[in-house]
């Protein structure tokens, strides 16, 4: 694995807050300090390259790596009502993260969604009235079912969604 690492430049990326990855396939990368939410499409693998106890698999990992693979840095898109989402070229999900205050507002409508929590108090409200408070660290699932959902804070809210929906 050196030889391969070694013939191409390193290459590191400093992401600002707020800032995003799009990890393409057979791209490696590691996290060395700071808060990450990493989303997967449901066929995407994980192999393990080191930094962990867990098991690491270099004959499978030498075979799926492409160090040319390019890594674009991605900023957030401004949407209404504090809500903003990172545009990537997976069509399987979409992130979205909200910066919540006292008015409510709603959050993309359609499908299932994970919230996650990852400063303040979360008060997501459905439209059959049901409620739930998500502190800082905390995450729920909303089924489909549940149809639109509003939000309110003050919180910063990441909200997982399939590709392609739209806010109601």
């Amino acid at each position: 694995m050196r030889e391969l690492l070694a013939q191409h430049p390193q290459r590191h990326a400093v992401l600002q807050p707020g800032q995003a990855v799009f990890m393409p396939a057979g791209g490696l990368h590691a996290y060395l300090r700071g808060t990450g939410i990493e989303l997967l499409a449901n066929s995407d693998n994980v192999v393990r390259a080191g930094l962990t106890g867990k098991h690491i698999d270099v004959p499978e990992l030498l075979k799926l790596l492409d160090p040319v693979v390019s890594v674009p840095v991605i900023a957030p898109r401004v949407l209404p009502d504090g809500i903003a989402w990172f545009d990537t070229p997976a069509p399987e999900f979409r992130l979205y993260v909200a910066n919540l205050a006292e008015p409510v507002i709603p959050l993309p409508a359609a499908g299932p969604r994970i919230a996650l929590c990852t400063d303040g108090a979360a008060t997501l409200r459905t439209g059959s009235g049901e409620t739930v408070k998500l502190l800082r660290g905390e995450s729920c699932f909303i089924p489909a079912a549940d149809g639109p959902v509003h939000a309110c804070g003050p919180a910063r809210l990441f909200l997982a969604s399939p590709g392609n929906i739209s806010l109601s």
